[in-house]
């Protein structure tokens, strides 16, 4: 799985993008949502080859979706005005977190190889 690697070295350059970024706050939100983007189409592409990864990663990856499903309602929420107190948590620090949980899932996927 070489594409892997190639997929790992693209989010680590963005990721560091993005931190490098958030000096500028909005700048940094602007390239959170290209990282979140690239990496739910990634995500999106692992499932193509689902049966080729272990039992722990295919929990890592079930769990990421599931973070990420449960973000997108949350924002839905948010976008509703239900949840208006929570905005720098919301829009900062959640999806960086989620984004370091996939990076850490590219990882173990590389590891396995």
């Amino acid at each position: 799985m070489k594409y892997i690697d190639n997929l790992r070295i693209i989010n680590k350059g963005l990721m560091i993008i993005t931190i490098l970024l958030y000096m500028t706050i909005f700048l940094g939100l602007i390239s959170q949502i290209v990282l979140g983007a690239y990496q739910v189409i990634v995500a999106l592409v692992l499932l193509c080859f689902w049966s080729g990864f272990s039992k722990k990663v295919k929990n890592k990856l079930l769990h990421y979706y599931a973070a990420v499903l449960t973000y997108g309602l949350y924002c839905s929420i948010d976008l509703l005005g239900l949840a208006r107190d929570y905005w720098g948590v919301l829009y900062g620090i959640i999806p960086m977190l989620i984004a370091l949980y996939f990076s850490l899932l590219l990882e173990d996927i590389k590891q396995e190889e």
